[in-house]
């Protein structure tokens, strides 16, 4: 019964081995799945919808999705973060104007809003959305601006916070 055994054991091991080198070595699985166990895949349906219909859904994810939303404002944060320590350093040596006249931006898309700053060394910025709403504005050019501070005209120190308020543009101020 013992020779039995060892010789079943020792058949055994060697259609293992020859198992696995059929595989291609070690950590291939053996055995077989039959079709009852991992049917076919069935067909995913073609999709009716535009490229624009699938692009507009997927901003839309976007600008739903608080994960994202929270990273992209840590990120805006960081950015407005070493750039208010660049104007600050160059304030500090004398090298540019660490004053800028503010201009209106009530009305205009937020997009531009904060080029218009960026343009005049204005980095610090915050965009909040005017409804209370907390939403966050993903694609600012998809937004306006309905109330700033400071007001237009205003002279501004580069370093100060500038605070734009903003609706989706097919909303009205509140």
């Amino acid at each position: 019964m013992r020779a039995v055994r060892s010789t079943l054991a020792a058949v055994g091991a060697g259609l293992l081995a020859l198992s696995l080198a059929a595989c291609g070595g070690g950590g291939a699985q053996v055995g077989s799945i039959d079709a009852g166990e991992n049917p076919p895949a069935e067909a995913a349906p073609a999709s009716t919808q535009s490229r624009e219909e699938i692009e507009r859904e997927r901003a839309e994810d976007r600008e739903n999705d608080p994960r994202t939303a929270e990273e992209e404002r840590r990120d805006e944060a960081r950015k407005a973060a070493d750039r208010f320590k660049e104007v600050a350093s160059d304030v500090k040596k004398g090298v540019t104007e660490p004053r800028f006249t503010m201009p209106d931006l009530v009305g205009r898309n937020l997009q531009q809003a904060q080029d218009d700053l960026q343009a005049r060394g204005s980095y610090l910025l915050d965009q909040v959305d005017a409804t209370d709403q907390d939403r966050f504005q993903l694609l600012d050019s998809g937004w306006k601006v309905c109330r700033q501070s400071p007001v237009a005209g205003k002279q501004v120190l580069k370093t100060k916070l500038v605070r734009l308020e903003a609706v989706k543009l097919s909303e009205n101020c509140p």
